[in-house]
């Protein structure tokens, strides 16, 4: 049949199955009569047969790919594949150092064709026992992933390697929640100069990173709302390929992100103090003493641990648990979890329902009464109003 692949010996012997030169595969790439025509020996006819079979599989699976494109590094594909991709720099110096710590020193100098999923599962598993978080591991293997998921697209590989990895399992941290109370002591206990940003991230429900770059232009007074459309985040790489230390301005993580959130008058009252005292160098809220961008862990370490030690709250509360307070708080006053969901942030209302929807535990009730309404009211009409009430 035109196409396939056939199996001989270029030589001239009678008893070919005896001679000892090689068997010869030849065979065309997908395309039909227009491809390219390649051939590939063996020593064996047995394996000369196995391989017509392989190709001829890949053909009819639309899994074949180029030898010659497949033999490529991996790391010279994912160097090519960093410069092509349109990433944030802050996600190409967490990409680069994870790359250079932990995926090229096993994968880097291997031909993508090479890379099995054994040796991908071996990998995670070693990642692991070497003590990082699986959090970590997950993140180390996504993008080593997303890096063999584009060797594919581009017919550097038939099929990926990474199929069926298990990965350790990420235990989710359970939040805490601060109260209104709770909140204002710790504003007292930090200097004077960062009670605003305590206030207003928690009543706007912001990240870290979004907090530490609040500018004086993104508040809105006269509509009483705060514009969040970027965050501070770390660039640039150590020269041991750790991660960046300058703190710098940089659009938010997702689209979603980007968003207008109401203010409390608390927060405006705030704001407002904080700009009187402390006037914003470059359009910046909350920098260092000198008014430069503040790195996050400088802040934890210099600003939000000693706090905590003075209003006497937990040891292990963290600044997100603002967030997780700003939540909890509009949920359990009736704001809806739609809204909610838009203020901080998220690409999805699914996320927001996985991580709070238990905390608003009257929902439960609402549902029953309003089943049990309907019910008893279709009791007293034969069921025409039970029919009415659902089908509205």
């Amino acid at each position: 049949m035109t196409g396939m692949a056939t199996v001989f010996k270029k030589c001239d012997c009678r008893n070919k199955g005896r001679c000892e030169h090689k068997w010869t595969v030849r065979y065309r790439e997908p395309g039909g009569r227009a491809a390219r025509q390649r051939e590939k020996s063996f020593r064996l006819k047995a394996e000369a047969e196995a391989f017509e079979v392989k190709i001829e599989n890949e053909k009819n699976q639309g899994t074949y790919s180029d030898p010659s494109r497949a033999k490529v590094t991996f790391k010279t594909y994912a160097e090519t594949w960093m410069a092509d991709m349109p990433h944030r720099p802050s996600t190409v110096d967490t990409y680069t150092r994870h790359l250079k710590n932990h995926i090229f020193p096993t994968f880097g100098n291997k031909p993508l064709n090479t890379i099995r999923t054994g040796a991908v599962q071996g990998w995670v598993k070693a990642l692991t026992v070497k003590g990082l978080a699986p959090s970590t591991v997950e993140t180390i293997y996504n993008i080593f992933a997303s890096i063999i998921k584009g060797a594919v697209k581009d017919d550097r590989l038939g099929k990926s390697p990474c199929v069926n990895i298990k990965l350790p399992d990420v235990h989710k941290t359970g939040i805490s929640l601060l109260s209104a109370d709770q909140v204002k002591a710790l504003a007292d206990a930090v200097p004077t100069r960062y009670r605003a940003l305590i206030l207003v991230a928690f009543a706007a429900g912001l990240r870290q990173g979004e907090a530490l770059g609040l500018c004086q232009s993104r508040v809105l007074f006269l509509e009483r709302k705060l514009r969040v459309d970027q965050q501070i985040t770390l660039t640039g790489s150590k020269s041991d390929g750790s991660k960046g230390t300058r703190p710098t301005l940089s659009a938010p993580k997702t689209k979603a992100s980007t968003r207008d959130v109401p203010l409390p008058q608390f927060a405006l009252e705030a704001l407002s103090a904080h700009i009187r005292a402390f006037p914003p160098k470059d359009d910046l809220l909350f920098g260092t003493v000198r008014g430069n961008p503040m790195r996050r862990d400088y802040f934890n370490d210099k600003v939000w641990k000693p706090a905590l030690k003075k209003a006497g709250l937990p040891e292990d509360t963290t600044f997100h648990d603002l967030r997780h307070s700003f939540a909890s708080t509009a949920l359990a006053e009736g704001v809806p979890i739609s809204d909610v969901s838009k203020w901080l942030g998220h690409a999805s209302i699914t996320e927001t329902v996985d991580t709070y929807g238990h905390l608003v535990p009257e929902a439960d009730n609402r549902v029953r009464s309003a089943l049990d309404g309907a019910f008893n009211r279709s009791s007293e009409s034969d069921g025409a109003d039970l029919v009415l009430t659902l089908v509205q």
